[in-house]
């Protein structure tokens, strides 16, 4: 029977926090948690969900820049003029650029004061060709720029908030797989605890048949079974509590909840973590690589300074500049100094200047004041994971020589109740003190695994204010 114990409760050690994820197939595993994760939980969905969203916004805010097809039809009759105009033109703007283009054809007939009067110029209209340029204002940015730009950034910003979702959902699962292991574990300390005093149980009925030993024996051996009974409940209950905590993560094929079972426990435990030496500035510098919050801080940042040249731009004059090139289209004349299908250029500028430029004013003070709040969030955002890092170096450390300790302890433990058998067989002992070495040995390993519970946690933590807990393949 001490075999069975020392077998149950023997710790399991294989090399690295990999052990935990390599199981056997029909054991729980974070892989099939991960895989679960990418393909069925909510919240990562959403994010993949945000990033189409966004990927379709920055679609309609291009469409300031999109080809258009202008028509304009003129009919006047009566008074002073009796004519027609019709106007056909193709229009695109660059956004990359602060430029656009147009070409188109236009016609007149009858007496008007249009530039092509058919009695006076071009008979068959004309075609044209011409570009806009915004010299000044509007020259690096314009509102319908900056919605398009920030677009853009919200379409890359969000795979940085796929990943955001990714590390902490994952960082969750891992901390409810490892107090679903741990508990797991604790189970099946515990059930063991209980078979021992059950098959002694047996065997103390068979012997008081016998009037081998007393009633007042078989009683204290019973008494032994219902403490562990209801220790054993208690811990089932912890068991389930953390199996339902774990089974928001645990997904089959069709992307159901699956419930994970006592039968679905590895079978060993991984060696505690220790962390090798590492300058402080070193893991803050990777934290801040690694973690897709500054990434989306530096995404908002770059909102920001586009809304800042936007202002900057408002603030300047307006100098436009309109270049065209037309083909005027005749067969007739109606004075002789006119030509047949003659060609002409055109350039126009337009000047205009703001002044008072409240808008312009304000803005520039808004993004100026969102810039420090930016600022402001990067830079608590980096004190918390130095400060935070630093305390789970220690802890991580500390619950490693624990976990020492306490394999010293079990080792003893395990020592005292082999001598406490070799007493009881030899009468120099009794019921009382057996399980109670039974219990202290029991209770050095459920002190051992709340060890390293402690340091797993801690580890995973760690792991997550480095932003490694996003891809746990």
């Amino acid at each position: 029977m001490r075999k069975n114990v020392i077998k149950l409760i023997q710790l399991l050690m294989c090399s690295g926090m990999s052990c935990v994820f390599a199981l056997e197939p029909q054991q729980l595993s974070i892989m099939s948690l991960e895989h679960g994760i990418d393909r069925c939980y909510p919240k990562v969905l959403n994010a993949v969900l945000q990033q189409e969203i966004n990927k379709s916004k920055t679609k309609q805010n291009q469409s300031p820049f999109d080809t258009k097809l202008n028509a304009y039809n003129q009919q006047r009759a009566g008074s002073t003029y009796n004519t027609a105009y019709q106007k056909l033109e193709f229009e695109k703007r660059f956004y990359d650029s602060p430029i656009s283009a147009y070409a188109g054809f236009d016609i007149s007939s009858g007496y008007t004061p249009q530039y092509d009067s058919a009695q006076i110029t071009s008979n068959q209209g004309r075609e044209f060709v011409g570009m806009k340029f915004n010299l000044l204002s509007g020259f690096a940015i314009d509102k319908d720029r900056l919605n398009l730009y920030n677009a853009m950034i919200d379409e890359n910003k969000a795979v940085y908030e796929i990943d955001l979702a990714k590390l902490m959902v994952k960082t969750d699962a891992i901390k409810a797989y490892i107090a679903w292991l741990i508990a797991g574990y604790e189970v099946n300390t515990y059930q063991e605890l209980l078979r021992l005093a059950e098959n002694r149980q047996n065997g103390l009925q068979t012997r008081l048949k016998s009037g081998d030993i007393s009633d007042i024996d078989v009683k204290e051996n019973y008494n032994y079974i219902l403490k562990r009974k209801i220790k054993l409940m208690s811990i089932r209950d912890y068991f389930n509590q953390a199996s339902q905590a774990l089974s928001i993560y645990t997904r089959d094929g069709s992307c159901n909840i699956v419930l994970p079972s006592q039968k679905m426990l590895p079978k060993k435990l991984p060696t505690p973590i220790s962390l090798t030496h590492k300058h402080d500035l070193d893991e803050i510098n990777g934290a801040v690589t690694n973690r897709p919050e500054f990434k989306i801080i530096d995404a908002q940042i770059e909102q920001v300074k586009n809304q800042q040249r936007l202002a900057k731009t408002d603030l300047l004059p307006k100098l436009n500049l309109n270049v065209q090139y037309n083909q005027n289209n005749s067969d007739t004349t109606s004075t002789s100094y006119f030509r047949l299908n003659q060609q002409e250029g055109v350039a126009k500028l337009d000047f205009s200047l703001p002044l008072e430029r409240s808008s312009a004013t304000g803005m520039n003070a808004e993004v100026y004041s969102n810039l420090q709040k930016l600022q402001n969030e990067r830079q608590l955002l980096i004190d918390q994971i130095a400060t935070r890092i630093q305390s789970l170096r220690f802890t991580i450390d500390n619950t490693a020589s624990q976990i020492e300790i306490s394999e010293d302890e079990y080792k003893l433990s395990n020592q005292l109740l082999k001598a406490e058998e070799v007493k009881f067989r030899n009468g120099d002992s009794n019921f009382f003190m057996l399980n109670a070495r039974e219990e202290n040995l029991t209770n050095s390993y459920i002190s051992l695994l709340a060890n390293f519970a402690e340091n797993y946690k801690s580890y995973i933590e760690y792991n997550f204010l480095n932003g490694k807990n996003k891809d746990l393949k």
